[in-house]
């Protein structure tokens, strides 16, 4: 990578504070700047609409969810919508973004990626129902008995309001050569796998920087999810 190209990313990761919101990522190093250089090189094949719903609403935040931490950033998702619209009456005046990366991009997967791959063993994550290792996405859908604040947070529900799911495709392509390795499977079939299983809504995005930065261009302040 030459030194102009990690000065214009530099530039542009710091630039975003001014386009975007009052906070911004900490400062990218120069094997993060590698990676997602080499990611914005097929940027063409990406599904960036979601730019464009943004500059439809006036209020919106992304929020950088790097842990599962029992869905922190979807809880707080939920309850600064709920400060909106109670201000201003109405869900259509502001959007929220998560940032779905790191350790956290497992959130992006549907129920049948979380029983296949035994995600919730392998992160360490119960089902609130059964208590044992989750064998399904348990921030995906809303389950009978559940309280009202839990209802709120759940993707399914964001989803129906409007929210922008956005998965790191880097840390979901490292999961799944990590998880064929752990059970002997096709490395390709995996990650095919995990491409065509997200959550309903969700976008893989080349890095979970990237679309922290672009949902900061596009307006948004920046929340730290967890």
């Amino acid at each position: 990578m030459t030194q102009d190209r990690r000065d214009f990313l530099t530039r542009l990761g710091l630039g975003a504070v001014a386009l975007g919101g009052s906070a911004i990522v900490t400062p990218l190093g120069a094997e993060e700047l590698d990676h997602m250089s080499e990611a914005l090189a097929g940027q063409a094949t990406w599904n960036m609409s979601w730019t464009e719903e943004l500059q439809k609403v006036p209020y919106k935040a992304v929020f950088d969810s790097t842990q599962l931490a029992d869905g922190a950033a979807l809880d707080l998702a939920a309850d600064i919508w709920g400060g909106f619209k109670e201000v201003y009456g109405t869900d259509s005046s502001s959007r929220m973004v998560i940032v779905m990366r790191q350790l956290g991009q497992v959130m992006g997967f549907n129920d049948a990626m979380w029983e296949k791959y035994g995600i919730g063993e392998e992160r360490k994550v119960n089902d609130p129902l059964t208590k044992q290792p989750a064998k399904r996405n348990p921030w995906a859908k809303v389950m009978a008995g559940e309280p009202a604040w839990a209802i709120a947070s759940k993707l399914e529900t964001l989803h129906a309001r409007g929210a922008i799911f956005l998965v790191c495709n880097r840390a979901s392509m490292n999961f799944a050569t990590s998880t064929a390795e752990r059970m002997k499977l096709d490395v390709e079939t995996v990650k095919n796998d995990i491409r065509n299983n997200l959550v309903p809504g969700a976008i893989l995005m080349p890095t979970g920087v990237f679309a922290l930065v672009r949902a900061q261009n596009a307006g948004c302040a920046y929340m730290k999810g967890s």
